[in-house]
């Protein structure tokens, strides 16, 4: 699953971008901050856009459109502080599935994006627990299970469990290929 997030806010772009990735970490998630760059990235084949309508490069209409056309199999999620009832109108007639206000909670920014996207709802990461988190986070740093157990303050034979669970959540085959399956993941 691949997606492009599109704001011409530094801010609003990387809150966006982390709030997706952490739902979503096996998502590739790429970024635009103009209507070029988006018509550019869009060749890339996106499965889902999410864009801010008002960026700079283009009207939103044209942005829109143009964006449509670059990825026309993409599901584009509009996100906007603009009221302009005819212009929402025409952009929703350009093949938006959704207008989202920017107003909107993040969660149900999420809710929705999931709702909207076929198949993304199949890529939601596993759930570690917070200790599995820190053991995954020192595996991918090269440590044993006993150094693990040492940094940690936990028996080596809790920290065996931990990675087993870690290795099981990530549906990876071995040690390796979990820290390698959580590094594409952006997990760690």
């Amino acid at each position: 699953m691949r997606g492009l997030i599109c704001d011409d806010h530094p801010l609003m772009r990387q809150a966006m971008l982390a709030t997706l990735k952490a739902r979503w970490p096996g998502t590739a998630l790429d970024e635009a901050d103009s209507y070029p760059a988006a018509w550019h990235q869009a060749r890339s084949g996106p499965d889902f856009c999410v864009v801010d309508l008002a960026m700079p490069g283009a009207a939103p209409l044209e942005g829109i459109s143009r964006l449509k056309a670059a990825a026309p199999d993409a599901v584009l999620l509009v996100i906007t502080g603009l009221t302009d009832e005819a212009l929402l109108q025409s952009i929703a007639a350009c093949g938006v599935a959704a207008l989202l206000p920017k107003t909107l909670e993040s969660s149900a920014m999420l809710d929705a994006v999931e709702r909207i996207v076929p198949g993304l709802s199949a890529t939601a990461a596993p759930t570690l627990a917070p200790r599995q988190r820190e053991v995954l986070g020192l595996m991918g740093a090269g440590l044993s299970n006993k150094e693990i157990a040492l940094r940690l303050g936990l028996s080596p034979a809790t920290v065996k469990i931990h990675v087993a669970r870690v290795i099981e959540n990530l549906a990876a085959a071995n040690r390796t290929d979990a820290v390698s399956r959580a590094q594409r993941a952006g997990m760690i």
